[in-house]
């Protein structure tokens, strides 16, 4: 109860990514890590009132953490993610060839031009070169990290995010090519491209797909993003151990982003039926439970041959039925 209050000390002090993401997190364990329903009759009470306390405090939050501009946020930190996954990878994928040679381009003409002006400038060539990937690697962890003074400053936290990157980029240019007056317009050039690219693939992988995640893995994101990217795009849930399998509908960035580690996530169909999370738990519930085993690995597997997708349009077809019932019901003419 005691740590239960000190997040709601600390969301009720302004909006807090890291401790709402705690709060989604936050275990209700009893004596030796066994669940509620294992421990002896005279704990269940107890646990079951510090249940209750956190979910009426995930509720109080969730609109601060789950509307439009918190899953902007969600976006621009998985594509960040993304770009950083990509960037260190030893072979560089799409994402990084654009990206580099853009900053590539605008760091060769503006260094040339600033040799051409002045000789104590003829090692900033051989600076940048060092320094390229450090630049991208800084500026790509300002728009993961956010402290949070900054993110209690305002209503929306990317703004923040924006200005922090574009503060430590100068700082790192300073660092290496010194304190010379063209610095802040290289950053500022930098930072404008870089801007673009970001917002360029969050925008153009917007398009959802119902995906099906298996909980025992895990996606390439920040820790406090793996807890929010469920609570803000909501399906159906399957608790096994202490994993948890969803089915739901996801923005395509995010397939993208799981493709350059584990492949937790299966897309299983679009989403031109525009699903209630009611809908993918009936889906979810279908699957049989020895599907979520350890021993089945990605628990799709044992759903192969379109017995998901089969389990999903039953439960579209029974979501219309229902709604069409409730029509009928209420206007009995139609």
């Amino acid at each position: 109860m005691d740590a239960l209050r000190a997040l709601a000390d600390r969301l009720d002090s302004g909006r807090d990514l890291k401790a709402y993401s705690e709060l989604l997190a936050f275990q209700l364990d009893g004596p030796g890590g066994s669940r509620p329903w294992q421990v002896d009759r005279l704990l269940r009470k107890p646990l079951a009132a510090l249940e209750g306390g956190r979910d009426r405090l995930a509720q109080r939050h969730a609109d601060a953490h789950c509307n439009v501009d918190a899953q902007n946020e969600l976006t621009l930190i998985a594509t960040a993610s993304l770009l950083d996954s990509d960037f260190h990878r030893r072979r560089p994928g799409q994402f990084r060839r654009p990206w580099q040679g853009a900053w590539e381009e605008i760091c060769e003409a503006t260094l040339d031009a600033a040799v051409a002006s002045s000789h104590s400038s003829s090692r900033a060539l051989h600076d940048y070169q060092y320094g390229f990937e450090r630049w991208c690697d800084k500026w790509l962890n300002a728009l993961l990290q956010l402290a949070p003074a900054e993110q209690h400053d305002g209503s929306s936290p990317i703004p923040a995010r924006w200005t922090r990157a574009r503060k430590i980029l100068e700082r790192e240019l300073q660092r290496d090519l010194g304190d010379e007056p063209w610095v802040t317009e290289l950053a500022d050039r930098l930072h404008h491209v870089g801007r673009g690219l970001v917002t360029g693939i969050g925008v153009t992988t917007a398009e959802r797909v119902v995906v099906a995640y298996d909980g025992s893995e895990v996606i390439d994101l920040p820790w406090p993003a793996q807890y929010l990217l469920w609570a803000q795009y909501p399906g159906g849930t399957r608790q096994v151990g202490n994993s948890q399998h969803h089915l739901t509908a996801l923005p395509r960035l995010f397939i993208l982003l799981d493709r350059l580690s584990r492949r937790s996530l299966e897309v299983i169909g679009d989403t031109s039926w525009h699903d209630s999370p009611a809908v993918y738990q009936q889906a979810i519930d279908g699957v049989t439970k020895a599907a979520f085993s350890p021993a089945a690995h990605c628990w799709w597997n044992a759903t192969a041959a379109g017995k998901l997708p089969r389990l999903l349009h039953t439960a579209r077809a029974d979501a219309d039925a229902a709604r069409q019932q409730a029509q009928r019901t209420q206007a009995p003419w139609r």
